[in-house]
Parts: C-alpha cells; sequence; structure tokens
C-alpha cells in the first residue's frame, strides 16, 4: 500500500488527510484531522507558533485515525497574491520534420516560465494549453507526429515567495516533510469536475473563510486561475456589523438563517437578536439578513467576473457553467445567487473519486484536501513511468502543472513505488 497525507490551510480550519492507495489504484481515505485555524490567514502566516500548532493538531488527529504516522505531506497553496498569465512561444525544431518528443514540449514550458518571472514570486505550475505544429492548429499532444515548428501557449501560476517560505517553515517546525504542493484551487478542480466540464468550457469557484479562489477552464485547460480576498468570514462581518452583534453570534445566523439571494425570502420572516449596549431583544427581518449577504456576494462575483472579462471570455461560451465549491458553497441559496448572477446553470461540486470515509470527505469543504491526495497519487504513477520508461509522455505531468515537480519529489516516491 502507498501512503500520502494532505493538508489544507485555511482561514478558518486546517485539515488534513491520510490516503492509502490499493493494488487496484483505489484511493482509501483512511485518516481525517481537522483544526480550527490560528495564525493563518487567506494563505499567509501571521503567527508562527499558533499557525505550527494548528498544524500539527490537525496532522496528530490525521495519523492517530489512520494508525500510522505519516512524516511527507501534500501541500496547498493559496493566497490572495495568486496571479496568473497565458504565455506563447515558438521554437524551430528542425529545417525538416521531425518526430517530436517530450524535449520540444519542456523547453517551450522552460521558455514560457523565464519570460513569466516576476521578483518576489514563485512559479507553481506551468500548464499547455494548445499547440500549433508547422501551420496545424488545435493539436492536443504533438509527441510522436512530425513537424519542424512548434507553438505552444502555456498557462503559468505564481504567488509570493514569502508566503511560500513561511507555510514552508511552518511545517519544518512541524517536523514535516513536504513531498509536493500544489495549488489548493487546481486541487479542488481535480476533485471536483470532470473532464468534459473542464472541456466545455466552466468556471470552478473555490469559496472559503479568507479567499474566494477560481479557475476558468477553456477546450479542457485552465485559462485564467485567481483570487478575491474575500470569503465566508467578510460576510460574517458584515452581518455583525449591521446587526451590531459579536462574529461568533453573527456566524452562527448566518449558517442556521442566511440565504444567499434576497428576492426569495419573505419580509415577514424575521429572527431575535439582542445587540451590544441593548438591555431587551429585538427582531430583524430574514430579508434584510438575506441583503447584506447578497451584497457581499455581488461584489466577490463582481472581482472575479471582472478577471474573466479582461482575459475576453464571454460568460455564454462556458457551456458547463459555474461549479461552487468550498464551505462558502454549503450557504442556503449560493445555487440560487449564482444562477441569477451569471444566468449560467451551476452545481455545488463534490470530492468524488476516493473511497474508505467517503461519507466525511464528500462536502465541499473537503474538496481541496481531496484534490490533493489525488494529485499527489497521480504523481507516484507519473514518477514510476518515467523512471521505468525512457520514453513516458510527460506531456500529461504538464498538463496537469507537475512538470517542476517531477525530480523534486522522485527521492521521496520511489519509497513508496
Amino acid at each position: 500500500m502507498k501512503l500520502l497525507m494532505s493538508l489544507d490551510a485555511g482561514t478558518s480550519k486546517t485539515v488534513a488527510l491520510v490516503g492509502e492507495m490499493d493494488s487496484y489504484g483505489d484511493i482509501h481515505i483512511i485518516g481525517i484531522g481537522e483544526t480550527p485555524s490560528k495564525g493563518i490567514d487567506r494563505g499567509y502566516i501571521t503567527r508562527l507558533d499558533l499557525a505550527v500548532q494548528t498544524v500539527t493538531r490537525s496532522v496528530k488527529e490525521a495519523q492517530e485515525m489512520a494508525g500510522t504516522r505519516v512524516d511527507n505531506i501534500i501541500v496547498g497553496v493559496a493566497s490572495a497574491g495568486i496571479k496568473s498569465q497565458n504565455e506563447k512561444d515558438t521554437i524551430s525544431v528542425a529545417p525538416q520534420p521531425v518526430e517530436i518528443d517530450e524535449s520540444h514540449i519542456e523547453r517551450l514550458i522552460e521558455r514560457a516560465t523565464t519570460r513569466a518571472r516576476e521578483e518576489g514570486y514563485e512559479i507553481i505550475a506551468a500548464i499547455p494549453r494548445k499547440f500549433i505544429l508547422d501551420d496545424q492548429e488545435g493539436v492536443i499532444d504533438p509527441v510522436g507526429l512530425l513537424g519542424s515548428r512548434l507553438s505552444a501557449e502555456v498557462h503559468v501560476t505564481k504567488v509570493h515567495v514569502s508566503s511560500l517560505r513561511n507555510m514552508e517553515k511552518v511545517l519544518h517546525t512541524a517536523g514535516l516533510k513536504i513531498a509536493g504542493r500544489y495549488l489548493s484551487v487546481l486541487a479542488s478542480a481535480e476533485a471536483v469536475l470532470s473532464q468534459e466540464e473542464k472541456e466545455e468550457g466552466v468556471l470552478l469557484l473555490d469559496m472559503g473563510a479568507g479567499l474566494t479562489s477560481f479557475i476558468l477552464f477553456v477546450e479542457g485547460s485552465p485559462l485564467l486561475t485567481g483570487s478575491v480576498p474575500m470569503g465566508g468570514n467578510s460576510i460574517t462581518k458584515d452581518i455583525a456589523h449591521f446587526m451590531k452583534i459579536t462574529t461568533e453570534q453573527a456566524e452562527k445566523i448566518k449558517l442556521e438563517h442566511g440565504f444567499a439571494l434576497a428576492d426569495l425570502v419573505s419580509e415577514s420572516d424575521r429572527i431575535k437578536i439582542k445587540p451590544r449596549g441593548e438591555e431587551k431583544e429585538t427582531t430583524v427581518s430574514k430579508r434584510s439578513l438575506s441583503e447584506v449577504i447578497q451584497i457581499r456576494l455581488e461584489e466577490i462575483m463582481d472581482s472575479v467576473l471582472q478577471s474573466v472579462e479582461y482575459q475576453g471570455i464571454s460568460l455564454s461560451s462556458l457551456h458547463a457553467g459555474v461549479v461552487v465549491t468550498g464551505g462558502g458553497a454549503k450557504l442556503a441559496g449560493m445555487r440560487e445567487f449564482l444562477e441569477r448572477y451569471t444566468d449560467l446553470p451551476v452545481r455545488v461540486g463534490y470530492p468524488t473519486g476516493v473511497i474508505g470515509l467517503k461519507e466525511r470527505v464528500q462536502d465541499p469543504s473537503y474538496a481541496t484536501a481531496v484534490g490533493l491526495i489525488k494529485m499527489g497519487f497521480q504523481d507516484i504513477e507519473r514518477v514510476k513511468r518515467s523512471t521505468s520508461s525512457p520514453n513516458v509522455n510527460k506531456l500529461q505531468d504538464s498538463k496537469k502543472g507537475f512538470t517542476s515537480l517531477l525530480e523534486r519529489i522522485k527521492s521521496f516516491f520511489k519509497e513508496v513505488l
């Protein structure tokens, strides 16, 4: 059996999962650890000792449930400072048509990442989107085909170096070794999206407590990745301010009475509250509560769609619509709000492709942690193929965003092959 652990360190909670792959290739979730996050905010470490305690508790709980120790960990990268760009480049392969191999793809990726480098940022993934071989467009995989000139568009994502280094310090201080790191929103996509949705065009929203991350797939590959520094906590704070109550009370009211689309809430329905400084209880309408929620959600979506429009993408071209996941997806009325706002079909994304503690992790808030486990095991198989066959097709590695990772993680993964 092969074992991996994933870590999703969010603003409100930190989740650790232990996954095991059997001889049939099925992934079993055998351990879950979940701890309220402290010292972590929107992907940034705000206090080292508290962040270490948070991670340690989640990992310990997951390992105790699994009945085994796993020191090497797959970590998700989420940050308010995520940037993405698409770089196009062309290389001359030979004067006369020759067979395209993996080295030509790697050259194009390297050229794209070189052009995308920016001081203070580190590139996390470089994913080829589409190829042109000589004058032939729409080439999905050029390896093995004949040509003399190869072009590619590469989707590059990068984050603040400081946020990466601080998370690394937390994990090292907790006695953990980083086996791999992937974009959290890309991991969520791996957990909840089908390949058909990616081909048809889909916008994935991962709505957490501190961040709303998003990734837009067109023709099977990501075209845009980003984040908005607002999430469920922003809504809770708005409610607390509006009702003049504590954030703890506001969170409870949001979960019990909140609805994301005010038009669908009756004005006559009311909630009892006790504002700060008041001796007696009073009531507010559920419609007013929903209006507060909807205003913040509209602000979040305005920021997301502004980025989409900047890419020149029309929402009407996203035939698979919108998939929303993360803890925010569980807010009542979220699907109805997004359908009204985007005029697209919307579904809530639940993690798929794992067994074991399936019922526990079939929850939108576990999408990233499950996706990290899946991506880690996919990497194990790719490393196995790359070490057993010199002709392995590395294009599929790069299309998952793993190219820069393979050599770095071989030293660990060979122990579990």
